[in-house]
């Protein structure tokens, strides 16, 4: 009688983590919320610029500067473009008014692949497009690395979505924030543990690595060739919904830019 019982209250915790994923509250919490605020130096200034024009990988860019001094952080959307979570909020993101520096954002970074609600575009992975001590393997990596090196950030996040557990599902790196040497992998990982992770998802805990940088990847170069402080955030599709996934995200992009001074939190 005892085993059916908590065999049986493993099955609510199961309902109820996939139940309430689904219906869970949006809570922007106070980092999303500075980032959504008008900055109280001023109006911000805002620029566009059309990236690889004239060719079928056109994308645009958007910048936004506050008035007061500070680094520069650049965001990228859609390096693959069935992710979606990584998409919306960098569409989002280019409405957002930082405190301090420069906020640029690549929502459709290879828009192709967006278009077609695919991984890949025409020339296949992007993410596997900068190899190191080699030049971008693709036109499209070419023309976003141009952008990159114009831009000189001093941060960088690239969001993606997997589709299983860290350490659950061998095969995937969900719930992950991989970042550079000497970034701050591991704080943002606990701020959103505590303000994005639901007590019912136990398993979606995010954990934090630091990476190598002798790979293909974007976050690789940028902190190869820039020395900028590199992030690749993962989360997952396994008993998120699209929200779920979305506002993970947001914290996740809003913890980045505060880490490194381009929010201010605490009421200021």
């Amino acid at each position: 009688m005892r085993r059916r019982r908590i065999l049986a209250a493993g099955g609510v915790l199961v309902g109820a983590a996939a139940a309430g994923a689904a219906s869970r509250p949006v809570d922007h919490g106070e980092l999303v919320g500075r980032a959504r605020d008008s900055s109280e130096g001023g109006a911000p200034e805002t620029n566009t610029e059309t990236l690889l024009s004239d060719t079928v990988h056109e994308t645009t860019l958007y910048e936004v500067d506050a008035p007061a001094d500070g680094p520069t952080a650049m965001i990228f959307g859609g390096v693959h473009g069935d992710e979606y979570n990584g998409i919306d909020v960098a569409r989002e993101v280019i409405d957002w008014t930082p405190d301090a520096g420069t906020l640029v954002t690549i929502p459709e970074t290879d828009r192709i692949a967006v278009e077609n609600d695919e991984r890949e575009g025409l020339d296949g992975d992007l993410n596997r497009h900068f190899p190191a001590e080699e030049g971008p393997a693709s036109e499209l990596a070419t023309g976003i690395w141009d952008a990159v090196e114009r831009h000189d950030p001093d941060v960088v996040l690239d969001l993606h979505r997997s589709l299983g557990v860290y350490g659950v599902h061998q095969e995937y790196v969900g719930q992950a924030l991989f970042y550079s040497p000497g970034a701050d992998g591991e704080s943002i990982a606990a701020t959103l543990n505590d303000e994005a992770v639901p007590w019912y998802l136990p398993m979606h805990r995010f954990v934090a690595h630091e990476s190598h940088l002798s790979g293909p990847l974007l976050f690789h170069e940028t902190a190869r060739e820039l020395g900028a402080a590199s992030y690749l955030f993962e989360t997952t599709n396994f008993l998120l919904d699209r929200e779920a996934k979305n506002e993970m995200t947001r914290i996740a992009t809003a913890a980045v830019l505060e880490r490194h001074g381009l929010l201010e939190t605490g009421g200021q």
